[in-house]
């Protein structure tokens, strides 16, 4: 009947409601112990403590807002104190998330006890509206400005006692519950957001560290799993075909050296099978090469792109409208990122067409690639041992270069993936 976000912004409201007079009278607390104990420097450890007691509550809000408003906040980062008790005080004291922390409490209490109570009112009086004819009766009888006895709810000075007005009521109350209540829903929603992301959230300079921090360690992540690779894979089949080969061709040689193959046929043989080594350890570097710069990208960044999508069991529409040529760094991420995509959607989504969009935003080079498929893609969070599951690999080689991910995936499709990184634009 109603959208699931509908349900989860009214889930906030009404959980929060609790964690928010518990901050108020955390608040409440703070103020009356702190600011009276700050004048000696033990009352200023206390004061401090008190304060930045404020953390604990900004941090289960911040939780509930991303399990409930869909909204991830990244936490502000608070400086590493130095010295004894009375610096770490200090540093608290001093230290403007913190203070912002702070002030969520009481601005907290009041976004959230608004929003219950403007929820709830709205949800009781259009479920009341509907359900009148039941519960209207059991009201006692009133006498009217018309003299008459009347038993029934008034709206607008009108009482609510004949079939025909009751029907117009419970229509009121339908379109209240259906369309008023889920618009009031959102928009406090929204204003629950919003207070959150100021209030709660790191500032821009934090939010733009975190994310380089995180696209650093993205990066080092990513050169190191494929340095492995290549080693695991030059070490078990490359390698260890060139050690065959090399004892293939150690037989040949003391068979020729001690003349034990007279007619040549045992040597011939080992040869032979040599030079079929030589071949596959060939292919193999050349596949090796391959995943690390794939050939027809010398081509361009459409070339490579086509052939990507000639390769899927289903129709495949490709448009590049790039005027500038992307780095090299770009293409290989677009190429392997697309072909990902791809790879996903013939294995899961049962598609039987695609699209993939390439064109350049600005600074960025986006791509958005939309199936027809059963949809439910999404970005799962990584598995204990540390490896990612879903689409969260392509996240982690997109933060490497300060690439966004974006998915819409609602059950029974379609699917669009948007993914965009900056260009490095190359003449």
């Amino acid at each position: 009947m109603f959208a699931a976000s509908t349900w989860r912004q009214f889930a906030f409201h009404a959980a929060h409601l609790p964690i928010a007079i518990g901050a108020v009278t955390w608040f409440a607390l703070a103020v009356g112990i702190g600011v009276p104990s700050a004048v000696t420097w033990f009352g200023l450890i206390v004061t401090a403590f008190l304060v930045g007691g404020s953390a604990w509550f900004a941090a289960v809000t911040r939780r509930m807002s991303a399990a409930l408003l869909g909204q991830e906040v990244v936490a502000p980062t608070m400086r590493q104190p130095r010295g004894g008790p009375l610096a770490r005080a200090t540093t608290r004291l001093t230290d403007g998330s913190t203070w912002r922390a702070f002030a969520y409490l009481v601005v907290g209490f009041v976004v959230t006890t608004a929003s219950f109570a403007i929820s709830v009112s709205v949800l009781v009086s259009a479920v009341g509206a509907l359900s009148h004819s039941v519960w209207g009766r059991f009201l006692p009888e009133q006498t009217g400005s018309d003299g008459l006895q009347h038993r029934g709810a008034q709206f607008l000075g009108v009482f609510v006692d004949t079939v025909p007005l009751q029907i117009a009521f419970a229509a009121v109350g339908l379109v209240v519950l259906v369309a008023v209540w889920p618009a009031v829903n959102h928009g406090l929603g929204s204003l629950q957001r919003a207070v959150i992301r100021s209030m709660l959230g790191a500032d821009p300079r934090q939010r733009r560290l975190a994310e380089v921090t995180a696209s650093r360690d993205a990066a080092v992540m990513d050169a190191d799993t494929t340095l492995r690779r290549i080693e695991r894979e030059l070490h078990d089949g490359t390698q260890a075909r060139l050690v065959g080969l090399a004892m293939t061709l150690g037989d040949a040689r003391d068979r020729l050296r001690n003349r034990q193959d007279a007619d040549g046929s045992g040597v011939d043989a080992l040869v032979a099978q040599a030079h079929a080594s030589t071949k596959e350890a060939l292919v193999e570097l050349r596949a090796l090469a391959r995943g690390i710069h794939p050939p027809v990208l010398d081509e361009g960044l459409e070339a490579g792109l086509a052939s990507a999508c000639s390769r899927t069991p289903f129709p495949v529409t490709l448009r590049v409208e790039l005027p500038v040529r992307p780095s090299p760094v770009v293409e290989g991420i677009v190429y392997f990122g697309v072909l990902e995509l791809l790879t996903n959607v013939s294995k899961h989504a049962g598609a039987t067409a695609a699209t993939v969009d390439v064109a350049s935003e600005g600074p960025e080079l986006v791509v958005t690639v939309v199936d027809d498929g059963v949809g439910g893609a999404h970005v799962s969070l990584p598995r204990p041992d540390g490896q990612g599951t879903g689409l969260v690999g392509l996240l982690e080689r997109l933060r490497a270069v300060d690439g966004t991910l974006e998915v819409e995936s609602p059950a029974g499709g379609p699917t669009t993936v948007r993914l965009a990184v900056p260009s490095g634009r190359s003449a």
